[in-house]
């Protein structure tokens, strides 16, 4: 599946959430989500910016895997998805034994709605606050990004891991 999807930080998500609401959307309940970034020994899958994760949910552990696709206006990958009906220690026991084990953490919440065909996500991290817009085609992402008053040119591309590695950086510096 191909998945686009772009970013934008915010202070907090009062105005967001008045135009979701202004446009009859309410997003559901906050869900803490874990993450796990898995990869082998000396990192190739990173390497060559594929994303190997695992999720905890509902329903047990998602399992996502993210292959880079030439780059448009948006951050495009090609996403696949499965879950585990097994809690997220049993899976990464499971891949361990193939020799992956996580190289990241992150933890979030996350709240999420629609508009059109596109998922709203409303994440927090230790870091900051994102409004994160993803999609199947770049029309409806951008489509959503203008209900919600952000501009395209603005939005963020890069992985919460990426972010967070620019966060701690400048944190050491403002602490040194």
């Amino acid at each position: 599946m191909l998945e686009m999807e772009l970013k934008f930080k915010v202070d907090d998500f009062r105005e967001v959430e008045r135009r979701l609401e202004s446009n009859g959307v309410s997003p559901a309940n906050p869900v803490k989500e874990n993450n796990l970034v898995l990869d082998l020994m000396g990192g190739p899958l990173g390497r060559v910016d594929t994303l190997f994760r695992l999720r905890n949910c509902d329903r047990g552990t998602l399992v996502t895997i993210k292959r880079p696709l030439p780059a448009t206006a948006l951050k495009v990958r090609h996403e696949e998805e499965a879950v585990l009906e097994c809690s997220q220690e049993d899976a990464l026991k499971l891949f361990g034994l193939l020799g992956y084990g996580v190289v990241y953490r992150y933890e979030k919440t996350r709240r999420e709605c629609r508009i059109g065909e596109a998922l709203i996500c409303l994440d927090e991290l230790w870091f900051g606050r994102f409004v994160e817009i993803e999609a199947q085609s770049e029309e409806a992402v951008l489509k959503a990004a203008e209900v919600l008053g952000f501009d395209p040119g603005e939005g963020i591309r890069f992985s919460y891991a990426a972010l967070e590695k620019d966060a701690e950086q400048s944190r050491d510096s403002r602490d040194t």
